[in-house]
């Protein structure tokens, strides 16, 4: 199918994801939408590659692996118009347990990609004393780096920058806003080293954490 076409419809859905499916690597994930649509009867638009057409699906943030979510965005253009409530309570009923598109709405009137439009991510993570492990390593505003390795090449992160506004600290939780999708986006795994390596957190605990995030933040109007 043709890109540009003007009955093309974009639409911005919002999914959640609990349970089993956490567990998902995010190109299967893709997969697993791509199948879910097709089965639901979505029009889904087309690239007009020759050799290896696909279906135009943009994930916003993709989604680590054990990482659960309340609202992500994906970015869906359809060839033609649709009656969306009930496509998306189809889609749903055909979805693995634990996946559900929760809200969605027109994508913006913008060239712009969804994942240059991504901006930050809240996230509430688990695990026993993580608060207390919180507050010691950032107290005081204090500069926290660590390392990064990454195709043989290490470099420093300057992870106190990329934690934009913290919401809560309980003794085993923490909620706040980090950067997502762009030069300060957070790792929440280089996250949790710091905790363990300056802030006492058991190691264990940070690798049983449960990661909830729980929204995306996009700039719709740039």
């Amino acid at each position: 199918m043709m890109i540009g076409n003007s009955e093309e419809h974009r639409l911005i859905l919002y999914f959640a994801r609990r349970g089993a499916t956490v567990w998902i690597a995010h190109l299967d994930n893709m997969r697993l939408f791509e199948r879910a649509f097709n089965r639901a009867g979505w029009p889904i638009a087309w690239t007009e590659d020759a050799f290896n057409p696909r279906p135009i699906l943009v994930f916003g943030l993709p989604v680590g692996v054990g990482i659960e979510t309340r609202r992500d965005p994906v970015e869906v253009t359809l060839a033609n118009r649709i009656d969306v409530e009930p496509m998306i309570l189809r889609l749903n009923r055909l979805f693995p347990q634990g996946i559900e598109i929760v809200h969605w709405e027109e994508a913006p009137n913008t060239k712009k990609s969804l994942m240059s439009l991504v901006q930050a991510a809240d996230y509430r993570i688990e695990a026993p004393m993580i608060g207390q492990a919180y507050s010691l390593t950032f107290g005081g505003g204090r500069r926290v780096v660590v390392p990064w390795t990454r195709k043989g090449r290490t470099r420093e992160i300057n992870i106190t920058s990329r934690i934009f506004e913290t919401y809560n600290i309980c003794n085993d939780s923490i909620e706040f806003m980090g950067g997502a999708g762009s030069d300060l986006h957070l790792r929440i795994d280089l996250l949790l080293d710091a905790l363990v390596r300056d802030g006492k957190l058991a190691r264990e605990d940070a690798l049983g954490a449960r990661i909830i995030r729980k929204r995306v933040h996009c700039d719709f109007l740039s």
